[in-house]
C-alpha cells in the first residue's frame, strides 16, 4: 500500500511554520488517485518513437528506421496495439508514402524508398497507432528530415570539378509572429505577484527570439523582458486592480507589435513552482471574496498517472501555503502539479521536469580505434541502468560518417521523446538541448518550456466525474476497418446493421451493428495483400438516406508548413556526390535491387491494355450498355432496366422492391465493380451512373463457385475507382468502397561482407550510413556484439545506439572509430 505525504505550511506575519506528517489520504485525494489509475487503465495511452539511420537524405536514397511503441505510463515496450502507421509527408505537409507495420514486442523495422526525382525540402515522418488517434494528432511522433535534390550536384570525370545546378530559391521566411503569454499556474489575479511565461513563434511554428516591454493602459512601462532560448522566457508582474497590460514586442525585423495580456481576475489563486537543485518549492496564494473563511486546498503531483505527492492545507488571504517536495520521490519525466480548491475544482496547473539526465547507460567499444578499408569492425555493446545493473533490451544502431552526417546534440532521441516531448502537445524544438547538462541556464530553459507548452491528456472535471469521453478509434491487433453511420439530420445511427463485402474471399459478407455513437468496427484482415471491400448500410426501418463515413488512414497534418531549406548549405554538395556514387552500386548489387542496370539500349514495343481488375471472368453471356438504351435515365434502378431485355432473366415486383432470378435457379450473385453486394444496394445506384451490366448464366458463372449457382449480374459504374469517396455523393450515401492496406515487410540494408573474395571487385562507397541494424538485443548481462565491415571511404565514423530495456527504460549512446587509407 502506497503512503502519501500530507503537509500543511502556514505563513503568519513574518513567521513560516511548517508541519508535516504521514497518514492515509482523505476521501478526495483517494478519489483523485482512483480516477487517475482508472484513466490510465481504461484509456491505455501509447507512445511511439522512430530511430532513423540519419536525419539528412538525398533523393533516391532509402530512409531506414526502427519503430518503438510503448505503454504511456510505464514505457514497457509491448502494447495492446499491434499495428503501426508511419507516414512520410512532403514539404507541403501532404502524405506521399505510408507504411503499415506489424509490431512484435512493441517494435518493427521499416523504410521509405525516396524517388530520385523527389523535390528538395524539409520532409516530415510521423508514427501513430489507431488507438493514439483518440488522444489527437498532438501526441503523434513527428520528426522533420532534410531531403536534398540529387540534381544539384553530380560527379564529373576525374580531374574535373563537380558541376552544380542551383535549385530554385526558397521563399523568404514570413514576418508573421505570434506571441503567447502564460501566467504561471494559469491564473492572473489582482494584487498577487505572478510569473508570466512567453513564447514567440513564426509562421512555421518555430521559436523566434524577441525582446520587449510590458506597459499599463496609460502606456507607462512596468517591466522589460527578453527571450532566453528559442523565443521563450519569463517575467514577473503584480497586476493592479482596474488596469490592463500589454506586451510591446520588438520583432527581429525591427517592427513593434502589441499583444494584450490576459485580464487579471479580482479573486482566484496563484501557484508558483520553484525548481531547486534537489527539491520543488510550491507556493500558493489567493484572493478570496470579502468575509470568506480560510480555503482548504489540495496539491497533487503525478508523473504519467502515478501520484507521487498529495498535500492539503488551509490558506487565507494574505498568507502563503508552501511546501518543499524532494525531487528524488519522482520518476524521470514530466511532473504535473494541480491545485484544487475546497470545492474540489482544479484552479491551477503547472508542469515541471525531474531527472534531466535519466535513462540507460550505454557503452559502444570497438575492438580497435582505427581500421583499414574493407576491414571487419567488431563492437562490444554494454548497457546498464542508472544503478549500474545490466539491462537486457532491444536496440537499433546506425554508423555514420561524421563528416557527411554531423552530430546534432540538440536533436530528438528516444530519451527526450519518451520522457519529455511525448507528454507535451505541439512541437518541441531541439529537445536534446535540455538534456545536455545540469547547468542553471539549461534548467531555466527547460522550465521556460514547461511554463509555455501544453499538457492535455485529460481534463480534471470529467475525469473526476468518471466521464472518459468517446474513443471511436479501435485498438488494433490486426488490421481493421471502422467508421460511423449517420441517419436523418446527420444524427448518429444507433443499433444499425452494417454489411461488409469482401471481394475474392470465401467469407463474402460480414455483419456489424453500430454502437450508441453510430460507430462500427470490422477486424481480422490478414494484411497479406491489398483487399478490396465495400461497406453498405442496408435498407432498414426508420433509417432514410444513411451516410457512411469511414475512418480513413490519411490524416491531416499540422497547421504549420515545413520550414524551407536555405539555399546555401555547405555540406550539401559533398553529401550528394557521395550519395550518387553509392546509389549506383546499390542498384547493381543490393539484395533489394529489383532491376539490372543496362547500358544504352533502345526498347520498342506496343502499348498494352491493362485488364479490368473488376472482372475475374473472360467473357459474359450478355452485355447491356446503358449508352445503347434510349432514355436509360428514366429507369428507377438497374433491375428495371434489365426487365424484359435479357433472355432467361426474370425481374418481378415494383421498382422499389424487385426480385430477380436467372433461369429460375435462385437469387443471382450481384456485383458492383467486382464487389459482392445485396439486392437492396441496387436501389442506391442511379442508372445514369452505370456504364454496363453483364450477365453470366450457368457454366459461365462457375468461376464464382457456389456463390454463382444462381448466375451472376455484374454492374460496372462509370466511376469504377474502388476508393471513390461516396460520402459526398447524394446518389449513394449508404455505400463506401475501400481498399485495405497491405502490411509492409521491411527491406534489407545493403552491407557487404569481405570474409571471402566474393565481393572483392564490388565497389563500396558506403559512408553517410556505413551500417544499419534494427535488431540489436542485449542479453541478461546487458551485452551484445556487433560486426560489420568498413568501406573504401576513410574518415571518422560515429556509432549511435538507441532502444529500450525490458523494464521500460530508454537509452541513447554513441561511440566512434576511424577508418584510414
Amino acid at each position: 500500500m502506497r503512503r502519501y505525504l500530507l503537509s500543511i505550511l502556514v505563513l503568519a506575519g513574518t513567521c513560516l511554520l511548517s508541519l508535516a506528517f504521514q497518514g492515509p489520504p482523505d476521501a478526495f485525494i483517494a478519489l483523485v488517485i482512483k480516477q487517475l489509475t482508472r484513466f490510465y487503465a481504461s484509456t491505455y495511452p501509447e507512445k511511439s518513437y522512430l530511430q532513423f539511420d540519419k536525419d539528412t537524405y538525398a533523393a533516391g536514397e532509402t530512409i531506414w528506421f526502427k519503430a518503438y511503441v510503448v505503454e504511456g505510463s510505464t514505457h514497457l515496450p509491448d502494447t495492446l496495439s499491434r499495428i503501426l502507421y508511419v507516414d512520410l509527408l512532403n514539404p507541403d505537409q501532404k502524405v506521399v508514402q505510408q507504411r503499415v507495420l506489424t509490431l512484435k514486442g512493441g517494435t518493427s523495422p521499416g523504410d521509405f524508398q525516396l524517388a530520385d526525382s523527389l523535390k528538395q525540402g524539409t520532409y516530415t515522418v510521423r508514427a501513430y497507432t489507431s488507438w493514439m488517434r483518440n488522444a489527437g494528432t498532438g501526441y503523434f511522433f513527428t520528426r522533420p528530415l532534410t531531403v536534398w535534390s540529387s540534381a544539384v550536384a553530380t560527379a564529373s570525370k576525374p580531374g574535373r570539378r563537380p558541376t552544380t545546378v542551383t535549385p530554385p530559391s526558397t521563399p523568404p521566411a514570413s514576418k508573421w509572429l505570434d506571441v503567447q503569454l502564460f501566467p504561471e499556474g494559469g491564473q492572473f489575479v489582482t494584487g498577487l505577484l505572478s510569473t508570466v511565461g512567453f513564447k514567440a513563434i513564426d509562421s512555421y511554428g518555430m521559436g523566434v527570439d524577441i525582446q520587449g516591454v510590458i506597459q499599463d493602459e496609460a502606456g507607462q512601462p512596468v517591466t522589460e523582458f527578453r527571450s532566453e532560448h528559442l523565443g521563450m522566457g519569463r517575467f514577473q508582474l503584480k497586476p493592479e486592480a482596474g488596469k490592463r497590460y500589454v506586451a510591446v514586442v520588438r520583432q527581429p525585423d525591427g517592427q513593434r507589435v502589441r499583444h494584450e495580456l490576459p485580464a487579471a481576475q479580482p479573486t482566484g489563486f496563484t501557484m508558483r513552482v520553484l525548481q531547486l537543485l534537489t527539491s520543488y518549492q510550491v507556493a500558493i496564494q489567493c484572493k478570496l471574496p470579502p468575509n470568506s473563511p480560510a480555503e482548504r486546498v489540495t496539491v497533487v503531483g503525478h508523473v504519467r498517472g502515478q501520484v507521487v505527492y498529495a498535500g492539503q492545507g488551509e490558506i487565507s488571504e494574505g498568507n502563503t501555503f508552501s511546501t518543499s517536495i524532494p525531487k528524488d520521490r519522482f520518476p524521470g519525466g514530466v511532473v504535473h502539479f494541480t491545485l484544487f480548491d475546497s470545492k474540489q475544482v482544479a484552479r491551477c496547473e503547472r508542469l515541471a521536469f525531474t531527472n534531466a539526465n535519466p535513462g540507460l547507460r550505454i557503452t559502444l567499444q570497438p575492438d580497435k580505434p582505427s581500421y583499414g578499408p574493407r576491414e571487419k569492425v567488431t563492437v562490444n555493446v554494454a548497457v546498464t541502468d542508472e544503478a549500474g545493473r545490466p539491462a537486457p533490451g532491444q536496440f537499433s544502431v546506425a554508423v555514420n560518417s561524421t563528416a557527411l552526417v554531423p552530430l546534432d546534440s540538440s536533436a530528438i532521441d528516444i530519451r527526450t521523446h519518451l520522457l519529455l516531448t511525448s507528454d507535451l502537445r505541439g512541437t518541441v524544438e531541439q529537445p536534446g538541448y535540455y538534456f545536455r547538462n545540469q547547468k542553471p541556464d539549461t534548467r531555466q530553459a527547460l522550465d521556460n518550456l514547461l511554463l509555455t507548452q501544453g499538457w492535455r491528456r485529460f481534463v480534471w472535471k470529467p475525469l473526476l466525474a468518471n466521464k472518459l469521453g468517446d474513443f471511436p478509434y479501435p485498438l488494433e491487433q490486426t488490421l481493421s476497418l471502422s467508421g460511423q453511420v449517420f441517419g436523418n439530420k446527420q444524427a448518429p445511427a444507433v443499433n444499425t446493421k452494417v454489411s461488409l463485402f469482401r471481394f475474392g474471399s470465401a467469407q463474402d459478407i460480414t455483419q456489424a451493428t453500430t454502437d450508441s455513437a453510430g460507430h462500427f468496427l470490422f477486424m481480422g484482415f490478414s494484411g497479406r495483400d491489398t483487399a478490396r471491400v465495400l461497406v453498405q448500410v442496408p435498407s432498414q426501418k426508420g433509417l432514410r438516406n444513411p451516410n457512411v463515413k469511414l475512418d480513413r488512414r490519411v490524416i491531416e497534418a499540422s497547421k504549420f508548413p515545413a520550414r524551407p531549406l536555405p539555399d546555401a548549405i555547405p555540406a550539401r554538395e559533398p553529401y550528394l556526390i557521395s550519395s550518387k556514387r553509392q546509389q549506383v552500386v546499390e542498384r547493381q548489387y543490393s539484395p533489394n535491387a529489383k532491376s539490372i542496370m543496362l547500358g544504352n539500349v533502345t526498347v520498342k514495343g506496343k502499348k498494352t491494355v491493362q485488364p479490368d481488375t473488376r472482372r475475374i471472368y473472360g467473357q459474359a453471356d450478355v452485355v447491356v450498355k446503358t449508352k445503347d438504351i434510349p432514355a436509360a435515365s428514366s429507369y428507377t434502378n438497374v433491375l428495371q432496366l434489365l426487365q424484359g431485355r435479357v433472355a432467361g432473366v426474370s425481374v418481378t415486383g415494383n421498382p422499389i422492391n424487385m426480385n430477380v432470378q436467372i433461369r429460375g435457379q435462385g437469387t443471382p450473385l450481384i456485383l458492383i465493380d467486382g464487389i459482392p453486394v445485396d439486392t437492396d444496394a441496387l436501389n442506391s445506384i442511379p442508372v445514369t451512373d452505370v456504364e454496363s451490366v453483364e450477365v453470366l448464366k450457368g457454366p459461365s458463372a462457375a468461376i464464382y463457385g457456389s456463390r454463382g449457382g444462381g448466375g451472376v449480374i455484374a454492374i460496372f459504374t462509370k466511376r469504377g475507382n474502388p476508393d471513390y469517396d461516396f460520402s459526398n455523393d447524394p446518389a449513394r450515401p449508404g455505400i463506401q468502397p475501400y481498399t485495405m492496406p497491405q502490411l509492409y515487410q521491411a527491406r534489407e540494408f545493403y552491407a557487404p561482407t569481405y570474409a571471402n573474395t566474393k565481393n572483392a571487385s564490388v565497389p563500396d562507397f558506403r559512408s553517410a550510413t556505413l551500417y544499419w541494424n534494427p535488431t540489436v538485443r542485449t542479453d541478461a548481462s546487458g551485452q551484445a556484439t556487433l560486426s560489420f565491415y568498413s568501406s573504401e571511404e576513410a574518415g571518422p565514423f560515429r556509432m549511435t545506439l538507441e532502444g529500450i530495456s525490458n523494464t521500460g527504460a530508454p537509452g541513447h549512446g554513441t561511440g566512434s572509430f576511424q577508418v584510414s587509407k
